[in-house]
């Protein structure tokens, strides 16, 4: 009885021992279970550099005219014209860093409208330098009439617009009218 007793303190002393030195594989310790490092393989994992946040972005434009709180579906053609792969998604669990395409809405004192359902899209896959894919955009026109400027822009989540790092972000004038 002895003997098995102190045989079974052994192997459970051995486990301890293997698990403590990661298995005895050489491999380091990490922190992320398999199933969650898989999950982030794919994503990006900070912002891109300044070189990267160059697009040509091209429609066939929203309606000149729209209803107050109108909506309508823009398909909008994006082009990686910069020199780093644009992540179409973001950091695991809060989607920071992906790659959106937004609009904004500016009143004809060309004040951004703050208090607005802004919707973005994802694009469908990581776009490389010289890629582009077709997008679709839904916008929604303001809810008081007016003449309003319509800015069609990609985003990198948490860090800045393509336009605030110098490219060129389509405008186009709407009036929204009853």
């Amino acid at each position: 009885m002895y003997m098995r007793t102190g045989g079974g303190i052994f192997a459970f002393a051995a486990i301890l021992i293997a698990i403590g030195c990661g298995g005895g594989g050489g491999e380091k310790p990490t922190s992320v279970a398999p199933a969650e490092k898989i999950v982030t393989e794919e994503r990006a994992l900070g912002p891109m550099p300044n070189s990267a946040f160059k697009a040509s972005i091209t429609t066939t434009g929203p309606p000149s005219k729209m209803k107050p709180g109108e909506r309508a579906t823009l398909t909008v053609r994006v082009k990686n014209i910069g020199d780093a792969a644009w992540p179409a998604h973001g950091r695991a669990g809060d989607g920071y860093f992906q790659v959106n395409l937004g609009d904004n809405w500016f009143d004809a004192n060309n004040k951004r409208i703050e208090k607005h359902p802004y919707v973005r899209s994802g694009l469908p896959k990581d776009l490389r330098p010289g890629e582009e894919a077709d997008v679709q955009l839904a916008i929604t026109a303001p809810a008081k009439p007016g003449d309003y400027t319509l800015q069609i822009d990609l985003v990198q989540e948490m860090v800045a617009w393509f336009s605030e790092k110098g490219s060129t972000a389509p405008k186009f004038k709407v009036t929204v009218g009853g």
